[in-house]
């Protein structure tokens, strides 16, 4: 066999052993439940809704337990799957291009901002990954609801730098504050 061959069959493998550990991961009990009761995601929303005051911006948060096993044998990562909330629930569909889609998918303990396309140009890439490193620091403390609280903050600062709206003007809220839970 040539050595692609044996480059393709290490590939197929590996993408084999990755999608079977991914299924081992989110078949694992939900040790996050507790976090994400109703009275925590009321809390949230709020957060969310105190983050979008001075500015143009808009922030969603989507938390999900696990992927459904369907998207695991699919192979979409993580980011594919941020990326497709971000679409379905319209954030790129705010009057200045300035929404924010915070995702976390607690089986593979892995979180991704998504980042519509005004802000993005004006963050460097730097700050968004200080501020998932932090988050990330924060959940293996075990300090969920602080740590995604004052990451909901950090990207209201960040939109207010950027974005700030005039003295006496509101922010349209735009999109829902509720957070997305699945758990």
């Amino acid at each position: 066999m040539n050595q692609t061959g044996n480059q393709a069959n290490r590939q197929s493998m590996s993408s084999s052993t990755n999608r079977w550990s991914r299924c081992y991961q989110n078949l694992k009990p939900n040790v996050y439940r507790s976090h994400f009761d109703g009275t925590h995601k009321s809390q949230l929303s709020q957060v969310i809704k105190a983050a979008e005051s001075g500015h143009r911006g808009e922030i969603r948060l989507v938390i999900e337990a696990k992927l459904p096993l369907r998207l695991i044998m699919e192979n979409v990562s993580p980011r594919l799957r941020a990326i497709g909330w971000f679409s379905d629930l319209r954030v790129w569909d705010t009057e200045g291009n300035t929404g924010i889609l915070l995702y976390l998918l607690l089986a593979e303990n892995t979180l991704e901002i998504v980042a519509d396309r005004g802000i993005a140009s004006k963050v460097p890439q730097q700050e968004w990954d200080a501020i998932c490193q932090q988050l990330q620091q924060d959940l293996a403390a075990k300090n969920v609801q602080a740590g995604i609280s004052q990451t909901i903050k950090q990207l209201g600062h960040l939109l207010a730098q950027h974005f700030p709206i005039a003295p006496g003007e509101v922010n349209p809220n735009e999109l829902n504050n509720a957070p997305v839970i699945i758990v």
